[in-house]
């Protein structure tokens, strides 16, 4: 019995080693084969799950073919604790292995939003919650929280209104609202450097007058190149003191508004309406892209004080009333032309009798 006593715990320990290589072989095969039938799949790992409820999650949705296997694959790597959340894109033929090394590096995906130029603070918060990466009211709470914005060093500022900055952003889906606006806030910052701000005190404006005054500039300008001459009309009714006379900031404020603009819309009392108030609004009326803050910062030197639309995209700029009030007559018969022959006569804000008295 004594003799046969090594042979037992011999064929035990051969036994057990052959299982053992057999168990590692099935694993080394499972971690380098896709699951039967994998297609392209998009699959939300909440944070705070373990790693066994990943696996199973993992197997419900056909990413691997055996939830056990995964997990021991991942512990066995020590990655079980690595795991992190997110939202996943597995493409075909995707391994477990593949599968494992995306959960541990984060490769989650990235939403694209792009914020276009003139977009108010409701607009970007409308496009947020269009992305599923936040709420609404959320963005326009913290947009508006005193102490989230002294976060941000936006001094003068009541809001995030002109300083999310227009831009095409990569955000991943739990990112928090707080790190969305942040992200847009720090934009802004990267593109209005210490010789912009330098700039903006030998004008004798503040950050937050030349954000306002950009804001006007993108809402009344379509080309370019007339930015900088939209800017020195503006200067130039600043400094003689008559009122800015903006279209756009009579109905800044008028929530869901659409066009077009009346003169019942000229004539009422808001803070932002520079036809009932001189100067510049209290704050910006969208979020104004780099070619308006140039503008603000460098305007044309002229003499003009009044443009109207050409009905085209360009504007006709005056220094005189009077040559004003021809522009404007010729703006009316073109609009009136189109109209009669059937075009689209519609009259964007910007296009209005930008200048004139009302």
């Amino acid at each position: 019995m004594r003799r046969w006593i090594p042979a037992v715990f011999l064929w035990l320990f051969l036994a057990f080693a052959a299982s053992a290589c057999l168990e590692g072989v099935r694993l080394w095969i499972f971690v380098r084969t896709p699951a039967p039938d994998l297609a392209p799949l998009e699959l939300e790992i909440e944070p705070g799950t373990n790693p066994k409820a990943v696996a199973d999650l993992l197997q419900e949705a056909g990413a691997v073919s055996d939830a056990d296997l995964f997990y021991w694959y991942a512990r066995l790597s020590r990655a079980a604790e690595k795991l992190q959340a997110g939202q996943y894109r597995f493409p075909p033929l995707s391994t477990p292995r593949d599968i494992l090394d995306a959960l541990v590096h984060g490769k989650v995906v990235y939403h694209r939003i792009t914020i276009p130029e003139g977009s108010t603070l409701r607009e970007i918060a409308a496009i947020l919650e269009e992305s599923g990466l936040a709420r609404t009211d959320d963005i326009l709470r913290l947009s508006r929280d005193p102490e989230f914005l002294a976060s941000l060093d936006l001094e003068g500022a009541r809001s995030l209104e002109g300083y999310l900055f227009p831009e095409t952003y990569y955000f991943r889906r739990n990112t928090r609202a707080q790190n969305l606006l942040r992200r847009m806030v720090l934009e802004f910052w990267r593109r209005f450097p210490e010789s912009r701000r330098e700039r903006a005190r030998e004008l004798g404006l503040s950050i937050h007058e030349v954000v306002t005054l950009a804001s006007l500039i993108e809402k009344e300008a379509v080309m370019d190149d007339e930015r900088p001459v939209i800017a020195s009309v503006f200067y130039n009714r600043l400094k003689k003191g008559m009122p800015l006379q903006s279209d756009p900031t009579a109905v800044y404020d008028l929530e869901d508004f659409s066009g077009p603009i009346t003169r019942e819309h000229l004539r009422r009392e808001s803070p932002y309406n520079t036809y009932v108030h001189k100067g510049l609004p209290p704050g910006p009326i969208c979020s104004p892209g780099e070619a308006s803050i140039r503008a603000a910062l460098d305007p044309a030197e002229t003499k003009y004080l009044y443009f109207v639309s050409n009905n085209d995209g360009t504007h006709t700029f005056s220094a005189r009333y009077r040559d004003h009030r021809r522009a404007v007559a010729r703006y009316r018969n073109s609009k009136n032309r189109r109209a009669s022959t059937g075009e689209d006569a519609a009259t964007p804000p910007q296009q209005m009798e930008d200048g004139a008295p009302p």
